[in-house]
């Protein structure tokens, strides 16, 4: 169900919640105040499903907010949806219009539950600084999500300049579940040396540079990058000097990936590519900073330093040392 408020004030908001029984009682078992960025009208269903999904693990109060509406006026529209299909949790639909637009901060005050954690995040493309955005500066936690742009590394890029204890990115959890299994095969028995890794993957998405980077600071030794005309990352390869390789592999499109071992046969691994909802969710169950996503945005993917391979088809040491070469 929805109710439609236009011309309003979020102390109308308040007040229409109240009466449809979904304002302070509601707020009983919420763990947080879920803000969500959108740049245009067109995209409310879309950030309604991801957040009303991630709200199912983490009930919340979702707030959606229209930074760029038709409107050019100052009046407040507002829509609260409700019931049984919303899930546990409401949602606030506001689209400001002129100098209100502005003053976002303010707006959304009045609506959110007290004593709760507040985090914003930008389905789309981030603000250029998301701790000075008006809604970030106020919040617990600000998560972005580079790879829903147009220029997925030149965005990581910039977060990375920026990025500020609280900040996180949706490709960093896009790759839990490959960092889980490459952990693990690093820690089986009998622990092989390793020289040298090759990552093998798209050289527009931000899942193959984050995995080599992360295995850089773990391993501390040289990761090559090989692209790849492939959606997401297809290959890790461990190898030590005499060639002997420990791999995980995966196709383009597949949910299954192969672990291929020394003298062992090769192992089928389930190794999906993570929805939107599940990586939301994964960000939202811990409010504390991520510190080490920190130090990999921070150092070793130096924004500066970064560079892609010439050659598609021949691989380059990108991470080396201490420093990205």
């Amino acid at each position: 169900m929805i109710s439609v408020l236009e011309c309003t004030s979020t102390a109308d908001v308040a007040a229409e919640m109240e009466k449809l029984s979904c304002g302070a009682a509601s707020g009983f078992g919420r763990v947080m105040n879920l803000i969500a960025v959108i740049p245009h009208e067109n995209q409310i269903d879309d950030a309604i499903e991801i957040c009303g999904a991630a709200s199912r693990e983490h009930p919340c109060r979702v707030i959606i907010v229209v930074e760029s509406p038709e409107s050019t006026d100052d009046s407040l529209t507002a829509q609260i949806h409700y019931g049984d299909e919303i899930g546990p949790s409401e949602v606030i639909v506001l689209l400001p219009g002129g100098q209100t637009a502005s003053e976002l901060d303010t707006l959304v005050m009045p609506l959110l539950l007290a004593d709760t954690p507040i985090v914003v995040y930008w389905p789309q493309t981030p603000p250029l600084s998301p701790i000075d955005h008006p809604l970030g500066s106020i919040a617990t936690r600000r998560i972005t999500d580079s790879r829903s742009t147009e220029d997925a590394i030149g965005t990581l890029r910039n977060l990375a300049r920026v990025h500020t204890n609280g900040d996180s990115d949706l490709s960093w959890a896009g790759v839990t579940l490959w960092r889980g299994l490459l952990a693990a095969m690093l820690d089986e028995k009998p622990r092989r040396p390793i020289d040298h890794v090759e990552v093998v993957g798209c050289e527009t998405h931000p899942s193959g540079y984050l995995i080599a980077v992360w295995l850089r600071s773990q391993l501390d030794v040289p990761v090559h990058f090989q692209a790849a005309e492939v959606a997401t990352v297809c290959a890790v390869r461990f190898l030590n000097q005499d060639g002997t390789e420990l791999a995980l592999t995966r196709e383009d499109g597949s949910s299954v990936a192969k672990l291929h071992r020394p003298n062992l046969p090769t192992t089928n691994v389930n190794l999906p590519r993570r929805s939107l909802s599940d990586c939301l969710m994964e960000d939202l169950r811990r409010l504390d900073p991520d510190e080490h996503y920190g130090e990999i945005i921070r150092s070793d993917l130096n924004p500066d330093e970064i560079s892609t391979p010439q050659d598609p088809a021949s691989p380059r040491t990108i991470f080396s040392g201490k420093r990205i070469d």
